[in-house]
């Protein structure tokens, strides 16, 4: 049974005047964002995806919203939460209302750390083609600014230049753009001069380029990939950025890469449980014909990144913590010397000291960088058996600990495995098999999936451990552009989408979110088909949102959504 929902109603815009002037009065000049607008959704997913349509009978989609939050729950995969908190930005503190994310339904949502499942996973799977996000709106007296979390990726055929978010109402062809003065706009600075927004306005992650707290140090560039905002800087209601790739990534892939089309990568699972993200350690070539296998090392720095009190008394003298002291491969490795001038151990596992040294943490080159990164022409010179005379590989930093790395030619014949209580083989992992990668037992050669895997294992008291091992898979961050922004509505009087009833007038406004290649045709959004008679769209029930059917698309949708995209989450087992 479809779920009821708030139906969105479009109206003509004298009408709408007078639904507010009706609903509320002249003193009303706010407006604050409620829920998400479900009505273009697939409620419940389709096919694991909930497909943003071009209208509210499913006619098309040219992008999908991944509804599984890190905790493996489904949901829309977008959600909107009113929790008050203030933002500095430039050294200007801005009151925000709440923020428009992912659905983790942690206890603080808005103000949640990294790595909690923040950013909605919003997916593109047509150039040039418009997804409508759509929101719920109560009108009260008080304008309110809302941050922006998310992630968009490129699941369409082919390369993206860029993105743009525009403001409005409506969707598909109905889709109205929001015009100056009308409450609704992108968040702006104080001087109007840009958007605001927490951090760059899209950015390839951090743990390819850049660096973070959270996704490590990089891979790829100690610079940040950051997008650019063009001409719209000053626009309230467009954030278009300038059609220029960041050069971090275009000097080695070029434009913005399709999830279909990122390099093959080489990760090592250092846990041994492929829900979690693995470890980046070499990358194939997309430049040459031959297989070509690419890595960097980090070479770490003789620079002092920060100061600790080791033994929690005030009278004695810090400890200067050096970037050596990080260095996997050093003889400093995670020891200093305490206040009595004895070797003690200290906690590494927290690399923040490092990336603030880089331009995430240090744009304008004030202080030395703590690590820099060295190419290597192919990744089996780095990654050997015995690395400069240690008897064990070389060594990457991960959580906080120093793992050798096998030899780059064992890789292929060591992946994760669980072993049962006596050490023997129990299960061995196979990432290309089925959608998402699959375990096989060895008992009799069957096939389960990660879940199912990771629930036995969780059951087994103990009696099943998992072994890290080595994967082969894309690199499908490189498909990815965490974008920040926001949104600021107020005085709804004008807004074309309002319903009232003398005491409350509700509303709905569009985010329209278009991955942009000027190389490429703009689609043509179908036209809604007229439904004849009582019978459903198409002869069927599958045409409409909501459907637990694969809706009629046009084929060039349905063949960009086809296997694009394999799901990466955290496992809680």
């Amino acid at each position: 049974m479809r779920a009821t929902k708030t139906k969105f109603v479009r109206k003509p815009l004298a009408a709408a005047v007078m639904c507010s002037a009706i609903g509320l009065s002249p003193a009303v000049f706010g407006a604050t964002i409620e829920s998400v607008n479900t009505d273009n959704l697939s409620v419940p997913p389709v096919e694991g995806k909930t497909l943003v349509y071009t209208d509210t009978a499913g006619t098309a989609s040219f992008g999908w919203l991944d509804p599984v939050n890190d905790s493996g729950d489904i949901g829309l995969g977008i959600s909107v939460y009113n929790e008050s908190f203030s933002g500095t930005i430039d050294e200007q503190v801005y009151e925000f209302a709440g923020c428009i994310m992912a659905q983790p339904d942690l206890e603080v949502n808005c103000r949640a750390p990294g790595d909690s499942g923040k950013r909605f996973k919003l997916k593109t799977t047509e150039t040039n083609g418009p997804i409508d996000l759509v929101f719920n709106v109560a009108a009260d007296d008080a304008s309110k600014l809302y941050r922006v979390i998310g992630k968009f990726s490129n699941l369409t055929d082919g390369t993206l230049q860029g993105f743009r978010f525009e403001t409005g109402f409506g969707v598909g062809n109905d889709f109205m753009a929001s015009s100056a003065a009308d409450g609704l706009s992108f968040g702006m600075v104080a001087d109007g001069s840009s958007k605001l927004s927490v951090g760059p306005v899209g950015k390839y992650p951090g743990g390819l380029f850049g660096g973070s707290k959270v996704e490590g140090l990089p891979f790829f560039s100690t610079s940040i990939a950051e997008f650019t905002e063009g001409p719209s800087a000053t626009n309230e209601d467009v954030l278009e950025t300038d059609g220029v790739i960041p050069a971090q990534y275009s000097d080695l892939f070029g434009d913005w890469v399709p999830l279909a089309q990122v390099p093959t990568g080489w990760f090592i699972d250092h846990d041994g449980n492929p829900a979690n993200d693995s470890i980046l350690l070499a990358y194939e070539d997309p430049v040459t014909d031959a297989e070509d296998w690419k890595t960097f090392q980090k070479n770490f720095q003789d620079v002092v990144v920060e100061t600790r009190d080791l033994d929690g008394d005030p009278a004695t003298a810090e400890i200067e913590i050096n970037a050596q002291n990080y260095d996997p491969n050093g003889d400093s490795f995670a020891t200093v010397l305490d206040e009595t001038g004895n070797p003690t151990t200290i906690d590494v596992s927290d690399v923040q000291p490092l990336v603030d040294t880089l331009d995430e943490g240090d744009p304008e080159g004030a202080i030395p960088d703590a690590i820099t990164l060295t190419s290597i022409g192919d990744a089996s010179t780095l990654f050997v058996q015995d690395y400069n005379g240690t008897g064990e590989g070389f060594k990457l930093l991960i959580d906080g600990k120093a793992v050798p790395i096998a030899a780059f030619d064992t890789w292929a014949a060591n992946p994760p495995k669980v072993l049962d209580g006596n050490g023997d083989l129990y299960a061995t992992w196979f990432a290309d098999e089925g959608e998402d990668g699959l375990y096989q037992l060895a008992s009799d050669s069957s096939w389960v999936t990660v879940d199912e895997m990771n629930a036995e294992i969780a059951a087994s008291s103990g009696d099943l451990e998992r072994v890290p091992g080595y994967v082969q898979g894309p690199v499908e961050d490189l498909a990815n552009v965490n974008v920040n922004t926001s949104i600021s509505v107020a005085d709804t009087s004008t807004w074309p989408t309002c319903t009232g009833d003398g005491n409350e007038t509700n509303c709905t406004f569009t985010v329209r979110v278009t991955g942009l290649n000027d190389a490429a045709d703009v689609p043509v959004i179908p036209a809604t088909p007229i439904p004849k008679g009582d019978g459903p769209i198409f002869g069927c029930s599958a045409g409409k949102p909501g459907s637990p059917f694969d809706p009629v698309l046009p084929s060039m949708v349905l063949a960009a959504l086809a296997g694009l995209w394999a799901r990466k989450r955290r496992g809680t087992a």
